[in-house]
């Protein structure tokens, strides 16, 4: 790391610690991501670091801005437009950086424990069965109406909260008529759902 938190600065004094935590979680997650590299599908891996160094990139910058913007004149036509805060511009970016930091380590965190994908995240190397997306047809025939609008709004990423809102219904019986969905495509998840829906609209347009 290129920068050393300057300690003249109230705000940057403040802004250090959580720095330095986040590097410290970098440190870490970069050491799990290499070890899992040993063992898992090196171009998640890849994904994970190029991940990482951009965080790493974005906190240096953050650091750094906030550093300037202390000690020269304040951009209000910039940076306090779109921060909403006219008359606390170097507060309230120090406390965007801040919460950038915090929020910047729990998803380097989040990115390190993903180490371990499973097949069917790693689309390119273990795709969804063939047999799956050529039954999808036939399953998706068996769908009640009901079942079938559903499944429309589950393909595109609607939680139960929401598809329930849509068609009028409570959600539980959302969450009903997804298990159902789900059974009969033989599926264990909304995502596969998804996968071998898509799957098979790729096939279908392909012919």
């Amino acid at each position: 790391m290129s920068i050393t938190p300057p300690t003249g600065r109230s705000s940057i004094a403040t802004l250090a610690p959580k720095y330095a935590r986040l590097r410290s979680v970098l440190e870490i997650s970069v050491k799990t991501v290499e070890r899992g590299d040993k063992v898992g599908c090196s171009e998640v891996a890849d994904l994970q670091r190029r991940a990482m160094a951009s965080i790493q990139e974005c906190a240096d910058v953050a650091l750094r801005l906030a550093e300037c913007l202390g000690d020269a004149a304040c951009p209000r036509d910039i940076a306090c437009q779109h921060l909403g805060d006219w008359n606390r511009c170097g507060a309230c970016f120090d406390e965007q950086v801040s919460r950038f930091f915090d929020q910047a380590g729990r998803f380097v965190t989040a990115i390190a424990a993903s180490s371990k994908p499973s097949r069917l995240r790693l689309h390119k190397s273990a795709p969804v069965e063939s047999n799956a997306c050529d039954a999808f047809r036939d399953r998706a025939a068996s769908f009640t109406d009901s079942q079938q609008r559903v499944f429309e709004l589950l393909v595109r990423g609607l939680p139960n909260k929401l598809i329930a809102h849509e068609i009028g219904v409570s959600e539980a019986t959302v969450k009903a008529h997804v298990s159902a969905v789900l059974r009969k495509l033989n599926v264990r998840s909304r995502a596969q759902a998804i996968a071998v829906s898509s799957a098979f609209e790729r096939d279908r347009k392909a012919h």
